[in-house]
């Protein structure tokens, strides 16, 4: 019996130690690490790293800091924001030395035409334009879309401002059917420089008292007129000198004429009497007078950004007599000058304007106080040797 059990023992440890040895396969489970405490922990099998960030994220540390900077593709180069471009969307847009109506109108511009926009005011109501980098002037904001791209060529430079005649000029009216009714000073939308024939007007005293311009304007208005014509006296705008002016009263009888829907007529002259004025009488005065005279139409063009509306000029008033010529005996070719000079200011502030000769005196005196209407004429067309550049209508 002893020996049985024995033999059984021997075989049973011979199968143990069979099974502990000998074998080339890898252990399944995973090795183990004691930690500092002497416990057994553990390691879970490592797992790929994810793929690297995108550029601009942020990297995790140490060793992936390494695989981001060798594996994240490399930044695209910015490129250079397009310039904004600037497509005039008005008829005719008036392009100023400033940001204001108050700044010179430097040149104009036709629908369509395209600058490179160079910058905005402070209040954005104003867009500096350019070409080629270089600045032009400003204009309002609200008469341009601005885009992207490039100007193709359609800049300024193809509108006219030289001051010549812009349309039929021989002694008859240029009736500019095309003139646009755009927004003017006061917001009144003025009427087209349309001429009926026949048409009517009336003169108005519109400068000092409101009460009784109003009243007169609506007279003309329900009495069916279609023009009113007020004196925008030279030195009540210009009086303080070159360049200084107020267009105080001036903007408002522009702008109470138009929401009366009556077109303007503004006669340019001084008063006779004038003691003494900065600029002097004619002939001294015509190259001031043909400024100031560009200075009203700019300001009064019909056109974006202007303070309103003046359809038409008279130029001077009674030149045949010696008194309304700074008491010189009247000379028609003097004042074929200061048409010449005026005709072609006033069409450089406002090409569509009606340019129209200045009314003369009845009288049959021919001497060194008057000369008759009749000769006065004969000689004005004498010294013009045409009608061309010096008037629309007579």
């Amino acid at each position: 019996m002893k020996r049985t059990m024995t033999g059984i023992l021997f075989i049973l440890l011979l199968l143990l130690t069979a099974a502990c040895g000998g074998s080339d396969e890898t252990t399944p489970t995973p090795t183990k690490t004691p930690d500092a405490g002497g416990q057994i922990e553990t390691l879970p099998t490592p797992t790929p790293q994810e793929e690297a960030p995108a550029a601009g994220q942020q990297p995790e540390t140490g060793a992936q800091t390494e695989a981001t900077a060798t594996t994240a593709p490399a930044a695209a180069e910015p490129t250079a924001d397009e310039p904004e471009i600037a497509t005039v969307n008005a008829s005719l847009l008036n392009i100023r030395s400033g940001p204001s109506t108050d700044d010179e109108i430097v040149t104009t511009a036709e629908e369509g035409q395209q600058f490179e926009l160079l910058g905005r005011s402070d209040d954005g109501q104003w867009v500096q334009l350019g070409q080629d980098g270089n600045a032009i002037g400003w204009a309002s904001a609200e008469f341009v879309t601005v885009g992207s791209g490039s100007t193709g060529g359609s800049t300024a430079g193809s509108s006219d401002t030289s001051g010549g005649n812009t349309g039929s000029n021989s002694g008859g009216a240029t009736t500019s059917t095309e003139a646009p009714q755009q927004q003017a000073g006061g917001n009144c939308t003025a009427p087209a420089a349309t001429m009926q024939s026949p048409d009517f007007g009336a003169q108005a005293f519109l400068w000092w008292k409101q009460e009784v311009a109003d009243r007169d304007l609506g007279l003309m208005e329900d009495g069916g007129f279609n023009w009113v014509k007020q004196t925008f006296a030279w030195e009540t705008i210009e009086g303080a000198g070159k360049g200084q002016f107020n267009w105080a009263r001036a903007d408002w009888v522009v702008n109470h004429a138009c929401t009366h829907n009556l077109r303007l007529l503004a006669r340019l002259s001084t008063d006779p009497d004038l003691a003494s004025f900065w600029a002097g009488a004619p002939p001294a005065n015509i190259d001031n007078f043909a400024d100031y005279a560009f200075a009203v139409a700019s300001r009064y063009n019909c056109q974006p950004g202007s303070m309103g509306c003046i359809h038409a000029f008279q130029v001077w008033n009674e030149p045949n007599l010696a008194r309304e010529w700074g008491n010189q005996r009247p000379n028609p070719a003097q004042y074929a000058t200061m048409l010449q000079k005026t005709y072609a200011a006033i069409k450089r502030g406002n090409p569509n304007a009606i340019v129209i000769s200045a009314g003369m005196a009845p009288t049959g005196s021919n001497d060194n106080n008057a000369m008759p209407d009749d000769v006065f004429y004969e000689q004005l067309y004498q010294a013009m040797g045409s009608s061309n550049g010096y008037f629309d209508m007579l």
